[in-house]
């Protein structure tokens, strides 16, 4: 009898053995293929978050620096659009979704900074009224509410800027490694429902 129960110790610490070595074999194989596919999509993301990050910055800097809303162009608002939206394209392409989020955040942010540009513009090249002053002075005050909610879109804009850089770069920085692996199915707990009290 001990012989027997020996024997089926035996086997038992060998099946849980083999188990356990099986179930570590397979999440192996799971981080080392997930660290491969990040090292494979990690240049081509890189060039997709760095181009849209340096197209967001060039519209800041054309809009506050250069005072873009008084020289530019419907064309050169045209192509600003077309560039960021294009570079928007390439990188959703790439994912992944976190970095996804953010990126459609600064894409909707550097469009309205461009349409906010454009009303700017129209706003300028208007002509006064100068038969009434009450009208001429409209004109003005809505004039620098233009300017006012365009300082406002480019605020956001560097707002968006910073928040896309933070998470592209920490997606960047991840190799697939850092993870928390899953609990063996003999260790994971189901949570049970709170006991409900019963009255008398």
């Amino acid at each position: 009898m001990d012989a027997v129960i020996a024997v089926v110790g035996t086997l038992l610490g060998t099946l849980a053995g083999a188990i356990t070595a099986g179930w570590w074999q397979r999440e192996s194989a799971r981080t080392t293929i997930r660290a491969e596919h990040i090292k494979a999509m990690r240049q081509p993301r890189h060039d997709a978050y760095k181009s849209f990050i340096q197209s967001a910055v060039v519209l800041r800097e054309r809009v506050l620096v250069n005072d873009g809303y008084e020289d530019t162009t419907r064309e050169e608002e045209n192509l600003l659009s077309g560039d960021i939206t294009s570079q928007w394209a390439d990188l959703v392409l790439l994912g992944p979704k976190s970095v996804n989020l953010l990126g459609s955040i600064l894409h909707d942010a550097s469009l309205d900074a461009i349409r906010q540009m454009g009303i700017c513009r129209h706003l300028t090249c208007a002509p006064c009224d100068h038969e009434s002053d009450d009208a001429e002075e409209r004109a003005h005050q809505e004039y620098e509410v233009s300017l006012r909610e365009l300082e406002n879109s480019a605020d956001e804009l560097a707002v968006a800027i910073n928040a896309f850089a933070a998470v592209a770069s920490g997606h960047l920085e991840d190799d697939g490694t850092d993870r928390r692996r899953r609990a063996p199915f003999w260790k994971r707990r189901k949570h049970l429902p709170p006991a409900m009290l019963v009255r008398d």
